[in-house]
């Protein structure tokens, strides 16, 4: 019973945040719309919402979502893992190519380059990340020590 009164109330939200956006000629877009449920692990196991129903789809809970705005994934347990993961691989790509050119390099363009490619991919939006477990933050560490690697060789 618990969990039809939650799902009721999340779509009762949904419904009037829609009427306030039509009422202010903004359209919410039932197709794209996304919804997690945010909270410790002992706090969503007791949770059992298993769909939404926004404009007469139905839109079930996913484990992370991303916020396309800013390119950041939002996890259920807001650890930021799996954004941590994306960025550090994107940064381990722009590397890969980096290591390529880098013999017609000097240290400078090469530092140059580190910073414009991988070091403003690791500070973007990187105050989400404050407080976050050392164990999420890893692969950061390890792309700003290859970093350090491509620069001084």
């Amino acid at each position: 019973m618990q969990c039809v009164t939650e799902a009721s109330r999340l779509t009762r939200c949904i419904s009037e945040l829609d009427s306030w956006m039509t009422s202010n000629r903004l359209l919410l877009n039932s197709d794209k719309t996304q919804f997690i449920l945010v909270g410790s692990r002992q706090q969503l196991a007791n949770v059992s919402v298993s769909e939404i129903i926004v404009n007469e789809h139905r839109i079930t809970p996913s484990p992370t979502v991303t916020v396309s705005c800013l390119g950041v994934d939002v996890d259920a347990e807001l650890t930021f893992a799996t954004h941590v993961k994306r960025v550090a691989a994107c940064c381990f790509y722009q590397f890969s190519q980096l290591w390529s050119i880098r013999p017609a390099l000097s240290a400078d363009n090469a530092r140059m380059l580190v910073h414009a490619l991988i070091a403003s991919r690791v500070d973007y939006c990187n105050g989400i990340l404050y407080q976050a477990a050392a164990v999420h933050l890893r692969p950061f560490q390890s792309v700003l020590n290859a970093a350090a690697r491509l620069v001084v060789k």
